[in-house]
């Protein structure tokens, strides 16, 4: 993005500006949801006994999700979409889906997530 920003025919006090914000931004992308290291970064996702699933952040925030019929659940990707209306609004903006590959988890849990992603969800909503 920043490459594409320096050949676009602007003053170079806004291309500085552009590239500043990008690379803050894609900073801020890495430390919540790559290296986990800020407080709104989403640790573990858990179904809980009423059959719903249960976000925790790192700071010990634990909310209540809705999920999304548009999930993908397949053995080397699942990609679980959600909606929760207790998340401040700054996890609300980061935090509407969450992927998921096999070498993230151990396999068990792994392959009960994707069994409730797929039958679980289905059942609960027939009841």
């Amino acid at each position: 993005m920043c490459s594409i920003l320096i050949l676009l025919p602007l003053a170079w006090q806004i291309k500085w500006l552009l590239v500043v914000v990008i690379l803050l931004l894609a900073a801020y992308s890495i430390c919540v949801r790559g290296l986990l290291l800020l407080p709104a970064s989403l640790l573990a996702l858990n179904i809980n006994v009423k059959n719903e699933l249960q976000l925790t952040c790192r700071d010990g925030a634990k909310f209540v999700a809705v999920v999304y019929a548009d999930s993908v659940v397949t053995p080397y990707l699942t990609i679980v979409h959600f909606q929760t209306q207790q998340l401040d609004f700054v996890r609300r903006l980061l935090f509407s889906h969450v992927v998921i590959l096999p070498d993230m988890v151990d396999a068990e849990s792994y392959r009960q997530l994707r069994v409730w992603l797929r039958w679980g969800q289905a059942h609960q909503s027939q009841v």
